[in-house]
């Protein structure tokens, strides 16, 4: 069953059941899905008006998605004005958001490191043939800086991967431009190819452990990538095209490259390939009629097991959009027989082509996320193959353009103490009421917010009056402004064990632009509502004699709502 309504001027399709595709228990926001609110829809707040936030649509929802969890993602795309990594809870509401000096931004994970969590990612330039060269920053649970890591042999670290491993050390996806024969390509004279290099770093030291070479292991012609106009000039040849890297607890290390359509695994001692699944070199028989090994232009490829591999497999890229599904891939390999089958597969409901990047995690809980990569959309997914919930931050008829998009999309559990102090604001709500807003960009420990007043700025913290206490249900909390309130107010983080957080900057009421003498009483909600009540009663005269009763009552139990005051001269 399909239902079209109008709600604020906007359209809204609603499918109930499992109607053209549309599962149960589904909704679809067809405003949003058609740009009708843009191609980057974005939540605003009153209180941190310079946050740039995706508006999610969360096309499909389910109580078994793990909502103890966060969602870390890095919108960027010429539909934004800005890279941001950005984290947002269960809802959709957000935790914390942040651009990185102009920077563009990928792969915002969270990792421990000697016993810390750290929120990490990758920040520079990535319009450097398509892949990047930059810095990883690792910021503590403050975001201040605690590590900027960097590539050795004064290489540039790529955006593509960054692990750290359980002994403490880093392994980086590198490229280096080199000179190489491109015979096997087709073209006779040597020219620049994009080596692909990975790395195992010492954290501490800066130090390469190991380094493989992809050149030294693979043939120009393996590549399912034409050389086109590469190789000439300074226009250099991506025959290989790294994007992940797993280490296991063998030493050995495992590595996706998008144009081979395969996996690589490493002897961690002495750099041989041991072996190869899928591309043009599989070593592997597939006991799945082709749908284990057949996979392409893949992302993210990781051990899930001692014999289990998970990876995105895009299955298209921006040459070839539609000659395989999309879908998530979980593969047993058996080393013995060489043999690969299908564990599981995962389709987006809504047949998502993810041309480019793209990630899959596996949650604690055995679910499955899915990061659709230049599609603005994740997905997660019970164990079993199940639909759960499905999420776009940006309309679905844009899906592919790379207006919006995001390298991958992971979910973790993460706690951030800010040494930034609070934001506020006083603004008119909805209902034309004015308020005070606080919000405080990437505190994920606050319970309540406390709205404290006082006449004097200068006040120490005991003579601040608390006025008003409200739990934190959302980013921003708002509480509704009295007559009675002194002058300057301010708001005050409560923990859930009853400590104070932080406290916000005092706001002098009266110095607020908008408030003006002429400006005249505003009813509250409950006046609002008992007017209604009245009417629907019917007859003027009855609304008339209620609504002086319920004034007058409620002047006697409360202080009046917000009376504006005359500005000092």
């Amino acid at each position: 069953m399909m239902m079209m309504v109008r709600l604020s001027g906007a359209f809204f399709l609603v499918a109930i059941g499992a109607v053209n595709g549309f599962p149960t228990g589904s909704s679809y926001d067809f405003g949003y899905e058609h740009n009708a609110y843009g191609a980057h829809p974005l939540t605003v707040f009153k209180s941190a008006e310079e946050l740039e936030v995706p508006k999610l649509d969360m096309v499909q929802s389910s109580r078994a998605c793990e909502s103890s969890l966060y969602t870390l993602f890095t919108p960027r795309g010429g539909a934004t004005n800005e890279a941001q990594a950005t984290i947002v809870d269960s809802n959709g509401d957000l935790i914390w958001t942040s651009g990185w000096h102009g920077q563009q931004i990928y792969n915002l994970m969270v990792q421990e490191y000697r016993g810390e969590k750290y929120l990490t990612f990758w920040g520079g330039n990535d319009a450097v043939g398509g892949h990047g060269a930059g810095t990883i920053f690792m910021l503590d649970k403050s975001y201040n800086v605690f590590k900027e890591v960097r590539a050795a042999y004064g290489l540039d670290a790529d955006l593509h991967d960054f692990r750290i491993t359980e002994a403490g050390t880093a392994l980086i996806t590198v490229y280096e431009i080199v000179q190489h024969d491109l015979k096997e390509a087709g073209k006779n004279h040597i020219g620049p190819v994009w080596d692909c290099l990975i790395q195992e770093v010492d954290l501490e030291t800066g130090l390469a452990l190991f380094q493989w070479s992809a050149l030294e292991h693979w043939r120009l012609a393996d590549s399912y990538r034409d050389i086109g106009s590469e190789g000439e000039g300074d226009r250099a040849y991506d025959f290989f095209h790294m994007n992940s890297i797993d280490k296991d607890a063998r030493g050995n290390y495992l590595t996706s490259s998008r144009y081979m359509h395969s996996l690589t695994y490493i002897n961690g001692k002495t750099g041989e390939v041991i072996w190869i699944l899928g591309g043009k070199r599989n070593m592997f028989r597939d006991l799945s009629d082709g749908a284990a090994t057949n996979f392409a232009y893949q992302h993210d490829a990781r051990w899930s097991s001692n014999d289990t591999i998970t990876l995105f497999d895009n299955g298209v890229d921006d040459g070839h959009p539609n000659i395989a599904p999309t879908r998530g891939l979980k593969v047993k390999v058996n080393e013995k027989t060489m043999t690969a089958e299908v564990v599981t597969e995962y389709f987006n409901p809504h047949k998502i082509h993810g041309l480019s990047q793209g990630s899959f995690q596996t949650l604690p809980n055995g679910n499955v996320v899915l990061g659709y990569g230049n599609s603005a959309a994740f997905t997660e997914y019970a164990s079993s193959g199940e639909v759960l919930c499905d999420t776009h931050f940006g309309p679905e008829s844009k899906f592919g353009t790379g207006g919006v998009q995001s390298y991958r999309v992971y979910k973790y559990e993460w706690h951030g103490y800010p040494t930034t102090t609070p934001s506020t604001a006083i603004r008119r709500n909805s209902s034309r009421n004015w308020n005070f807003y606080v919000s405080w960009n990437g505190a994920t420990e606050v319970s309540k917010w406390v709205l404290q007043g006082s006449d004097n700025i200068t006040s120490t913290d005991e003579h601040w009056k608390e006025l008003s206490r409200t739990k934190r249900t959302s980013f921003e909390t708002s509480f509704g402004l009295h007559a009675s309130y002194p002058k300057y107010l301010r708001a005050v983080a409560v923990h859930s064990e009853g400590h104070m957080l932080g406290v916000s900057t005092p706001i002098n009421i009266l110095s607020v632009d908008q408030l003006t003498s002429t400006e005249s009483f505003s009813f509250t909600n409950n006046d609002i509502s008992m007017t209604r009540i009245a009417m629907g009663m019917g007859g003027l005269l009855v609304v008339g004699i209620l609504l002086r009763m319920g004034i007058s009552t409620w002047n006697k139990r409360s202080p009046v709502y917000w009376q504006l005051p005359t500005k000092p001269n």
